[in-house]
């Protein structure tokens, strides 16, 4: 094993997971935020140091940058060249951050909030690195802590991730829209969340294509229609978007 020592920049969202699961089988040997709060938090819960400086990153095999996508750029630049350096971006490009000799993506596939535990055995990570090498050991670390691995350049992964904003980002939102809408007719929001359930679990044994009904997919324009007339502003817009993709992919079919 040769990256055993890790320093992870970031004490977000992925930052705070991929550091405790990295925790149980590699040596953190600090952690750096431009939140210090956050860092300061982690390190305690990992009793590790906080590193207040990027230019105080200790010696390590690895410095894990776990930032947002704006900021990997000027991270990276803050990082001394000699270091190896990975980040854990779905859609930054390595090419587009600076040549250095061993530069690669840690890249997990998955949503993450602090207050919600998650098992990375069952995460999908992507792998890309500078060189060779650096790409075998990188696959080597995440396949200790998940149990689906795989290499992929960059177009590959940022497709994987805008395909992912469809199906996290988005279908929250909608949840989001649909919470509000019961908020404010004083219905309960915890009915739809079985049905929620069943929508991803079906999505197991039949494609999304098989799984679709509603009256979209009965192309029930009358059913459409109220439904709409109930809805105003941008929640309209989108049931009307959404309803007529619907009904032009399955009308495609029977054409």
């Amino acid at each position: 094993m040769q990256l055993k020592n890790i320093f992870i920049i970031g004490a977000g969202n992925v930052g705070s997971h991929l550091a405790v699961a990295l925790a149980e089988v590699v040596n953190i040997v600090g952690v750096y935020s431009l939140n210090q709060n956050s860092a300061k938090e982690l390190s305690k819960e990992l009793n590790v140091p906080f590193v207040s400086d990027t230019s105080s990153i200790p010696a390590c095999d690895l410095v894990l940058v776990c930032v947002n996508d704006n900021s990997v750029l000027e991270v990276v630049k803050q990082i001394p060249s000699t270091f190896k350096i990975a980040y854990t971006s779905g859609s930054i490009e390595l090419s587009s951050l600076p040549e250095i000799e061993n530069i690669g993506v840690f890249y997990p596939l998955q949503t993450f909030s602090k207050s919600k535990e998650l098992n990375l055995k069952e995460v999908p990570f992507f792998i890309e690195g500078s060189n060779e090498e650096f790409v075998s050991e990188l696959i080597e670390l995440a396949s200790l802590i998940s149990l689906n691995v795989s290499k992929a350049n960059s177009i590959e992964r940022k497709k994987m991730h805008l395909a992912a904003v469809f199906v996290n980002n988005f279908s929250n939102h909608l949840a989001f829209l649909a919470k509000e809408y019961l908020d404010e007719n004083n219905l309960n929001w915890e009915y739809l969340k079985p049905l929620m359930i069943e929508t991803v679990n079906k999505l197991s044994e039949v494609s999304p294509y098989e799984g679709q009904t509603g009256p979209a997919r009965r192309n029930d324009t009358k059913v459409i229609e109220s439904h709409l007339s109930e809805l105003s502003g941008t929640t309209k817009e989108i049931y009307q978007v959404l309803s007529t993709s619907i009904i032009n992919t399955y009308q495609k079919k029977n054409d």
